[in-house]
């Protein structure tokens, strides 16, 4: 009788620190995932590494990080040859990526002819630009296009 309760007590044991070095498996795997898409992002010259992080991104400043993402970074200039909207003058340093972001699809302008590229970037912006980079199109959401283009966006888990 006390040999088959020491059996039973030692396979319990066995199976809470199972579950528990499995849970514990998942939260190192979970982390370190996202410390390497961290470098990554970094090493690919996506984000700004240097500065503050926990500040806001600006719209030109999210263009920037679209074009870099894209098959396109390779053709991104330091300066631009023309003003496309009346709020980003040509020598903006951001000008030449507004100009690809707009031009692919990745962001729009506002009514009037701007860009607001000083203002934060909106998550609707930003969801736009990602799944656009994806190869989303705008007839993968016709109709309720913003709405739709969050769904996506909480599907995919981005």
């Amino acid at each position: 009788m006390r040999s088959k309760l020491m059996k039973m007590g030692a396979l319990g044991l066995a199976s809470v620190l199972a579950t528990h070095s499995i849970g514990a498996g998942t939260v190192f795997a979970q982390s370190s995932n996202f410390d390497l898409r961290k470098k990554v992002i970094g090493l690919t010259g996506i984000t700004f590494v240097s500065g503050n992080i926990d500040r806001f991104v600006t719209r030109g400043e999210f263009a920037k990080m679209l074009v870099q993402a894209s098959p396109y970074r390779s053709v991104l200039t330091k300066t631009s040859n023309v003003s496309v909207f009346n709020d980003v003058p040509k020598d903006n340093e951001n000008a030449s990526a507004i100009k690809m972001a707009v031009e692919q699809g990745y962001m729009t302008g506002y009514l009037g002819g701007n860009f607001k590229p000083n203002d934060n970037v909106t998550l609707n912006d930003a969801v736009r630009g990602v799944l656009t980079l994806l190869g989303y199109q705008a007839s993968d959401f016709a109709g309720d296009a913003n709405n739709k283009r969050m769904a996506k966006y909480g599907f995919l888990e981005l």
